[in-house]
Parts: C-alpha cells; structure tokens; sequence
C-alpha cells in the first residue's frame, strides 16, 4: 500500500511539472548566472558566502506551491507563470499597450466581454475542465513581474536604510532583510525565467493548437521537453550559458514596464521558431543547442538588470532614511 501511495504522489508531482518553465536547474542556472552579471555598484553582498545558492534555491519555490493542490493558491498563483499572448486577439488588444495594472488588466477583459454579449472566456471549449478557475485568462505573467520587482526594491531599501545608519543594534534586523531580500530575488528569478521560456508566452504550450497547416508537433510532451530534456540533451550548464550572456542591459527604475513587455515579446517571437526546430529535428544539434543557450542567456541578462535596477531604486535620501526610522520603532 504503502509503495502504491508514493508511487501515486511522484505521478502527481511529475504530471504537475509538465507546466513549468525550466527545470529546477534551469531555473538555478539562469539566477546563479544574474548574481555573477551584478555590477561592482549592485548588491554584491549576494555573491557572498551561500547567498547565491539560497537565492537559486528560492527560484524554484512557485513551481513548489503548483504541487499544492489548494484551489485558492492556484487560482492565484498558476496564471502568474505565463501570458499566452493569442489570447489577447478576440479582445482586439495589443500586448504592447495591456494596461500596467494587473485590476486594470481584468477590468478591460471583461468590459470588452460584456460588450461583445460573452457569457464565458473566448478559451472556454465544451467540457473544459478548469476547477481553480485559471484558463479562463491570458495569465499575467508581466505583473508577476513588476509586482515582485516592485517586493524586492522594497527589501532592498529596508538593507539600505538600515546600512545608512550604522547601528550595531540592528545586526540581527539587517540579516532579516538580506534574508528577505533572497526570498524577494528568488520568485523574481523565477517568473523572470518563465518569461524566457518561449511556450510560457503562447497558447501552443503544450504542442500546437488550432490549425496546423506547417504541421508542428501537436504532443504535450513537447513542454516539459524544452523545460528540462533538451538542456540535459546538449549538457547545457552554467559555464555553456555563460559566454552568451551580455550584461549591457540597463532598466530605467521608474518605469521597467515598458522594457519587461519587451523582453516577454522577444520570447513570444521565438514560439514558431522553436516548433520548426523540433520539427526539422535540429532542436537536438547545434542549431537548437544554440537556440535554447540564448534563451537562458537572456533571462540572466534580464534578471541581472532588473536586481540592479531595483538596488538603484532602493536608495534612500534622508527624508526616507527619517521615516523607516519613525515607523520602525528602533527595531525592536
């Protein structure tokens, strides 16, 4: 009995991980790779000791809650992972101009649903099964983004203000906010790393749907395949991925909005491309060794820019430094 409830639990979790992006290596890879791209200004303390191995740990931490299988967790959480960008096309939007608001966001879907008489999604089909209640949506994957960018600024500032000050007393609080910070950086990486998976940006995530005149592969298995298998496939580590990283990109911190669209464009654009390599069987050879290695390369760039962004965006004046001091209460 026993033998057949493990075995029944290792099913569960190996059929939930056929959404993810990236495997947990991947995902570790792609953060270990951001933190090494930090500038000498950034937050270099997270090359420190063991930080870079809490901080990738913690990328893997939403793929973690997927296997939760509580309905309000994954009605909140599952659509963070990705935006499948056709889907905004019954709505006549354009990705490019999603209000920057996720509620703003919901608001337009559903302004143009009551318009058009819509008594459901335009996704739903006959028998669709959805019980949390996700499918419904495009995702939101570019607010998961900017919401935790905007989460790490924050602990960011705390380690800031609190270094500013110089106070021995508040050793034990600047270790909490690293901590903070790692937990922060760590979901960042990982929807930032979604973002690069191509199939976390389309509706043809789990092969290709709909018409099929080029005749793409139509398997399921075709996601969890570029998740993981095909980075085992072409031995695809840290030090392969590293010369292919470029960290020249720079964000402007009062409006990353703009730049985070582009990046999950860039993706987008990939989604046919990567179906064609897996057609003409090039996936598994240099060409799709090549692929796959600037995919994870930029979302390193990517992650890589937006931490040191967000530092930037941590540093506090003296009338900030004044009001964490009024509404901390000395730290104890």
């Amino acid at each position: 009995m026993r033998t057949r409830i493990l075995a029944a639990a290792v099913c569960s979790f190996l059929f939930a991980q056929g959404a993810f992006a990236w495997d947990a290596s991947g995902h570790r890879m792609i953060t270990r790779l951001a933190i090494d791209g930090l500038p000498a200004d950034g937050p270099v303390w997270l090359k420190e000791g063991n930080m870079p191995d809490r901080v990738a740990d913690q990328s893997t931490v939403p793929d973690r809650w997927r296997s939760i299988k509580i309905s309000q967790l994954q009605h909140a959480a599952n659509p963070d992972h990705y935006f499948d960008i056709e889907d905004l096309e019954p709505y006549g939007i354009e990705f490019a101009k999603i209000p920057t608001l996720r509620m703003e966001f919901i608001k337009q879907l559903m302004e143009v649903r009551a318009a058009k008489g819509w008594k459901e999604s335009p996704k739903a089909t006959p028998g669709m099964r959805d019980p949390d209640k996700t499918a419904e949506w495009p995702g939101f994957l570019p607010y998961a983004i900017l919401e935790q960018y905007g989460k790490l600024t924050s602990a960011f500032r705390v380690i800031r203000v609190v270094e500013a000050g110089n106070d021995s007393s508040r050793a034990v609080e600047l270790e909490q906010a690293k901590a903070d910070a790692t937990v922060q950086m760590g979901i960042l990486a990982h929807f930032v790393g979604d973002a690069a998976q191509p199939l976390h940006t389309t509706k043809h995530h789990h092969g290709w749907v709909g018409e099929n005149p080029k005749g793409y592969s139509t398997e399921r298995t075709i996601h969890a395949y570029i998740d993981g298998g095909v980075l085992k496939h072409h031995h695809l580590d840290a030090d392969a991925v590293r010369p292919a990283c470029k960290f020249e990109v720079s964000i402007d911190s009062s409006d990353p909005w703009p730049m985070v669209l582009e990046y999950i464009n860039r993706s987008f654009t990939k989604v046919e491309p990567l179906y064609e390599l897996k057609k003409s069987g090039e996936l598994e050879k240099e060409s799709g060794k090549e692929f796959i290695t600037s995919r994870l390369a930029d979302a390193s760039t990517m992650l890589s820019a937006l931490v040191n962004s967000a530092w930037k965006a941590a540093a506090p004046g003296k009338a900030e430094i004044e009001d964490f001091k009024r509404y901390d209460g000395g730290g104890k």
